[in-house]
């Protein structure tokens, strides 16, 4: 399936939405307005264009059959395009403009996150091992070992990307190790299948865990990437938003997750939807009281919204037909 843009008549509008989960529109503070919606997909075109004309060329130069690849190419695409608009946003929470170099780094962040996500998923267990010893060589010595045009194209853009900025920052260096044992440990989890089998209640806290962590510590690695410096009153929400970005996610790729065998929190619990309506007020309500009030806090807040309502859209689609359906903002 190519990808299409749900735009507003494939999208419900933010009120009715919104009312159907049991939320007053207009009710809460952290509510956007429709001014702030549409800023977000309008910034989301523009960055969707902007990206193509950046991957583009590494990708004809170290790896072109991905350009044929009529899902996996604009996947990528569209995934740079939400770190480059949640960049945005964290880069201004943070108290810096968002210039041209701070949306390359968010831009090329994104294609690496997603190349070693399918190093990770794609090629069965025997290899997800080995890329993860491999990457967690890559994070400790520099030294990678290229095999494929792929894995060409991986390196090409990580280097460009450590070449940007100081990894040996502390926060960014913490948080950039942090991502990988998150990673690492859910992987781990997954492969071996121990969550399975284990109490209920403990089976729910640890995928919950591993959700929180992954995305928690991925936002703050790209706020290392775009800003100078990170205050550190900011960071437990930064983390914040990156939890609920993934729990967004895990929603809308229910039914996809559950046909491959993964285990989530959000595809464990009994109502689902109750429990994510529950988990998107409490963490946008603490998001509002804890972001410094300014133009980043209105965006990030706005994004979170517009994703959440086109992930309860993916998770319909999901539920009406057995393929894995996805939509913007993926």
């Amino acid at each position: 399936m190519t990808h299409r843009d749900v735009r507003k008549e494939h999208c419900p509008a933010a009120s009715g939405a919104l009312r159907g989960w049991g939320c007053s529109y207009g009710a809460l503070p952290w509510q956007p307005s429709t001014a702030a919606l549409d800023e977000v997909d309008a910034l989301m075109r523009r960055y969707r264009a902007d990206i193509r004309a950046c991957l583009e060329p590494p990708v004809r130069a170290h790896y072109p059959e991905l350009l044929e690849r009529s899902v996996e190419y604009p996947k990528m695409l569209e995934l740079s395009t939400k770190m480059t608009l949640v960049g945005h946003a964290c880069c201004e929470i943070a108290g810096y403009d968002y210039n041209e170099r701070r949306r390359l780094n968010a831009s090329l962040f994104g294609a690496c996150c997603f190349l070693a996500d399918s190093f990770i998923d794609d090629f069965g267990p025997d290899a997800t091992r080995e890329y993860l010893e491999r990457l967690e060589l890559l994070l400790t010595t520099g030294w990678f070992d290229v095999r494929t045009d792929r894995e060409r194209l991986f390196y090409a853009i990580v280097s460009r990307l450590f070449g940007a900025r100081d990894v040996l920052d502390p926060i960014l260096r913490q948080a950039i190790l942090l991502l990988f044992e998150a990673q690492k440990r859910d992987t781990q989890l997954r492969l071996s299948g121990d969550v399975a089998g284990l109490p209920r209640g403990r089976q729910l806290r640890l995928l919950r865990e591993c959700a929180r962590d992954r995305s928690g510590h991925a936002i703050t690695v790209l706020t290392g990437f775009v800003a100078p410096e990170i205050g550190l009153p900011i960071l437990p929400h930064l983390f914040t938003a990156g939890a609920l970005i993934m729990h967004i996610d895990d929603h809308g790729d229910c039914y996809s997750d559950l046909r491959d065998g993964r285990l989530t929190y959000l595809n464990q619990v009994r109502n689902p939807q109750a429990t994510l309506r529950r988990i998107f007020t409490e963490h946008m309500l603490r998001l509002r009281a804890g972001l410094p009030a300014n133009a980043g806090r209105d965006l990030m807040l706005a994004f979170l919204t517009r994703y959440f309502l086109t992930r309860l859209e993916k998770h319909r689609l999901q539920k009406e037909r057995d393929e894995s359906s996805w939509a913007v903002y993926e």
